[in-house]
């Protein structure tokens, strides 16, 4: 009974009543295995497929990584059909991955029913995910509506600088920095300067752990050297391993999209909010 009990208050303090709010230290420890594990899972059934990671992969999974940024931002204006826990944080990612999982399964299946047409050109699966994906994102247009205009474009005008940096840096020294590169730093760094603009001019928080404790130690503009200085690494890193280059590009797949969509998170939340 006492165990429990003792269970039962773990759960709730670290789980339940933290939830749509922020992080704990055991909920984030929990959670990251959780995604590690989803990713080696989605790793073995990509190979299991047989599915390259390419342009058209890319393709086929860009609408659901905007779908997932932009409707957690909704969620926390509880707008149209968004107002369920579902929608909040760590649920979202379940629900996301579930989606794109459903989508990119049925791609294929009429992929392969429509294989030897003479249209079966229009109906590869990546197309099939992308329009899926449209369909779920004409929904978050029409129901969204910014109001913050200079957050907007502020938060617009710093991811430019960043790109102009990192792909100026490519267009010189393309051996020290890759075009893909360039590009999943970009969105790590529109994540940070989201957060950067929405902490610093509009009173909100971290709720990771890890960067919480950094923001209050040092302010808010520490977010900027810590993604350059941990994705950057990584990237290169991942460049010289000598692992196959499908699982490379696998994980670089996997560092774009949390750089990504909490990036589109955070700029559409603060591009919603009345002022």
């Amino acid at each position: 009974m006492i165990f429990m009990a003792f269970l039962e208050d773990f759960i709730n303090e670290n789980f339940l009543i933290p939830l749509c709010h922020y992080y704990t230290f055991w909920g984030t420890i929990t959670y990251g295995l959780i995604l590690v594990l989803a990713v080696l899972g989605t790793y073995k059934l990509l190979k299991y497929l047989k599915i390259d990671i390419d342009k058209k992969f890319f393709i086929g999974i860009l609408p659901f990584i905007i779908y997932g940024g932009w409707t957690r931002a909704l969620r926390d204006f509880k707008i149209g059909i968004y107002q369920d826990n579902l929608f909040c944080s760590p649920p979202i990612y379940f629900f996301i991955f579930l989606v794109t999982l459903i989508s990119l399964l049925l791609g294929l299946s009429i992929q392969g029913m429509t294989k030897k047409k003479k249209y079966s050109s229009y109906f590869k699966y990546y197309k099939v995910m992308f329009f899926i994906g449209i369909l779920l994102l004409t929904y978050n247009a029409s129901i969204s509506v910014v109001k913050n205009y200079f957050a907007f474009f502020i938060i617009l005008g710093l991811v430019d600088l960043w790109a102009a940096i990192f792909f100026g840096l490519h267009h010189l020294k393309p051996k020290l920095m890759s075009f893909e590169n360039a590009g999943i730093i970009t969105s790590h760094l529109f994540d940070a300067s989201a957060a950067f603009i929405a902490i610093t001019l509009f009173g909100f928080y971290e709720q990771h752990v890890l960067p919480g404790f950094l923001m209050n130690m040092f302010g808010a503009w520490i977010i900027f050297p810590l993604k350059i200085i941990v994705v950057w690494p990584v990237l290169a890193i991942i460049d010289r391993s000598k692992e196959n280059k499908f699982f490379k590009k696998f994980l670089k797949i996997i560092i774009l999209i949390l750089g990504l969509a909490l990036g589109l998170r955070d700029f559409l939340t603060i591009s919603l909010l009345s002022v």
